[in-house]
């Protein structure tokens, strides 16, 4: 079945082959990730100050929600003049992020996928430490995957401590960890590369927002 995506999966296919020579599939992998990352960046500013812009305003919204919730008319009239005037900003860094989703699906299956464009996936034939980026952990336990989980290990862990809220909460880095034991290697690589970006890029961003306050 023919998707709206396979002519970007197609196009990212053949970016991540030329790249393969030069460093490597695996290399390819991650260098890959990183431009389109590095691409996307203006828009990773702009979410995180609509998430800014949103914290700001967040005890003025609980403030009217709270005061008049025994009168739905009226909290539906504050609400919309907060909408209208302050609370506007509060969603300025969902564009960007809707606009991600789909360039994120490309890069996910372009290393889940066995097969591209009709024809077979050559990117999962190549090895990582010996391991073909087919690999399964779950079915094929192995020393590269082993090493791809102790960074992610170390990734998420580095995240869930900069975060703030429920316990709960901070557990979710860890579910990317989970998820890539049920992805081929090379999808890991994928997760590997863009959820470190992804650290790196907002504990950077959230100084910079601070410094500017």
């Amino acid at each position: 079945m023919l998707s709206f995506l396979d002519p970007f999966i197609d196009a990212a296919y053949h970016l991540v082959n030329w790249l393969a020579p030069l460093t490597g599939t695996a290399g390819a992998i991650v260098a890959f990730v990183m431009i389109i990352r590095l691409c996307l960046h203006p828009l990773a500013r702009i979410q995180v100050r609509g998430e800014k812009a949103r914290a700001a305003v967040m005890p003025k919204l609980k403030e009217i929600q709270d005061k008049h919730r025994d009168n739905p008319d009226r909290l539906n009239q504050e609400l919309a003049a907060f909408y209208g005037g302050e609370g506007k900003g509060m969603f300025a860094g969902c564009l960007p992020m809707l606009i991600q989703l789909p360039i994120f699906s490309v890069m996910y299956r372009l290393f889940l996928s066995p097969t591209v464009g009709g024809h077979p996936n050559l990117l999962l034939t190549h090895t990582l430490l010996g391991t073909p980026l087919s690999t399964v952990f779950l079915t094929s336990p192995s020393l590269a995957a082993v090493c791809l989980f102790a960074l992610m290990a170390g990734v998420a862990t580095w995240t869930a401590m900069r975060m703030t809220g429920p316990k709960l909460l901070r557990a979710l880095p860890f579910g990317t960890v989970v998820f890539a034991m049920f992805v081929p290697l090379a999808a890991g690589i994928y997760l590997l590369t863009t959820t470190a970006w992804t650290a790196a890029e907002r504990a950077l961003l959230q100084r910079r927002e601070k410094v500017t306050v």
